[in-house]
């Protein structure tokens, strides 16, 4: 009797401490934020394009396009220039200028072409491409910029963007419009948001490229790209 008596006071006790466990409540306080937004953010480029002579000005804008350059009659020794003007909003970034879509057309092989070692006569065989040369820099005056040694302002060029590689500018760039293709050109650091910035660019025939570019003509794609710096330290377009 006093055995059962025994059990039935554990099993009390264990029924009692389910109980008491259960309706225990630890302290506890709650805070909420509220009004939480997250909102991406934006870069845009935008471009203008400069002429010496003024004939191909484009002003400020998104290109949808518009030619740089259409030259007739081009023969070596023969060279350009343009200012190309970049506006990037709102955030830092890198840029490139690549070509695309290059099409190198022979049109006619002529006697001099041949006798030069032009052996590809097809359509799309034209030899342009190798040869036309573009050389960069930036054209940045008085701003702090790339042209002078050692990126400090150059104080003896007062105009930006006047399209003149004249010797204080400071070349980071040339490359064939072929190169171009799988080897874009990086404008050489970090462009700051809300910022303008001039490109000079210089097309040229080297006068050492011969008959071989007789009656050649070249077109294609001037691609200008964009890409946010933070984040990004590889400058991964």
């Amino acid at each position: 009797m006093s055995k059962k008596i025994l059990i039935s006071l554990s099993i009390i006790g264990i029924v009692s401490a389910i109980v008491i466990g259960a309706t225990m409540a630890y302290f506890r306080d709650t805070e909420t934020s509220t009004g939480n937004t997250l909102t991406a953010g934006s870069i845009d480029l935008k471009i203008d394009l400069q002429c010496p002579d003024d004939l191909c000005n484009l002003s400020l804008g998104d290109l949808y396009g518009q030619s740089f350059f259409n030259e007739c009659d081009i023969k070596p020794g023969d060279e350009g220039e343009v200012t190309i003007s970049w506006h990037i909003y709102n955030n830092n970034a890198w840029a490139r200028i690549r070509m695309a879509d290059l099409h190198d057309i022979e049109n006619l092989c002529t006697e001099p072409e041949v006798e030069s070692g032009d052996d590809t006569c097809e359509e799309l065989g034209g030899e342009l491409g190798q040869y036309l040369t573009f050389t960069f820099w930036m054209d940045e005056g008085q701003n702090s910029g790339w042209q002078c040694p050692d990126n400090k302002p150059c104080n003896d060029d007062p105009l930006e963007g006047d399209n003149i590689l004249n010797g204080i500018e400071e070349v980071f760039a040339t490359s064939t419009a072929k190169e171009m293709v799988e080897n874009p050109v990086v404008l050489p650091i970090e462009l700051q948001g809300s910022t303008t910035y001039y490109l000079g660019m210089k097309w040229q025939i080297p006068e050492d490229a011969g008959n071989i570019i007789q009656t050649d003509s070249l077109t294609g794609k001037i691609i200008m790209e964009a890409v946010q710096s933070r984040n990004n330290p590889g400058k991964e377009f």
